[in-house]
């Protein structure tokens, strides 16, 4: 169910089943069709819980969904993605992976400045999701 009032559900009555259930939730972004607002306010939302969620699997989850809504729904350019740009320093290096890779989605140049210091990280796949974060903000830039 794509809706924020189920992931706050979620949320407050955190059962031991929550990644699973954000799992399904993430299979749906993939695998359905959604009204865009719908998905770009329950993105925004997820992105909220994301960056504040402190148990590293349910974190990781988030962030699953959030890239299956940019990669399958198409909303990259349509949220708002400064907040996960401030926080790119605290996160762990999988799930910053994800995180350089929803940046590099939206196109937007002004995360440029913020992604290119993780192509010297010392850890190969960071440094190559950093390049292809670039790659694509810098390919096909609506003109």
């Amino acid at each position: 169910m794509i809706e924020v009032t189920y992931l706050k559900g979620l949320f407050l009555n955190r059962r031991e089943d929550l990644q699973l259930r954000l799992g399904d939730i993430g299979d749906l972004l993939e695998y359905g069709t959604h009204n865009l607002n719908e998905v770009i306010t329950f993105t925004e939302y997820a992105l909220e819980l994301a960056i504040t969620e402190e148990n590293f699997g349910v974190k990781e989850s988030l962030f699953y969904l959030i890239m299956n809504a940019v990669t399958f729904q198409g909303i990259a350019r349509n949220v708002e993605w400064d907040r996960l740009a401030n926080v790119l320093p605290t996160l762990d290096d999988a799930i910053l992976v994800y995180a350089l890779t929803i940046l590099g989605c939206s196109k937007n140049r002004k995360f440029i400045k913020v992604i290119e210091p993780y192509l010297h990280s010392p850890n190969d796949d960071i440094r190559q999701t950093a390049a292809e974060a670039l790659v694509e903000i810098n390919y096909n830039v609506e003109e």
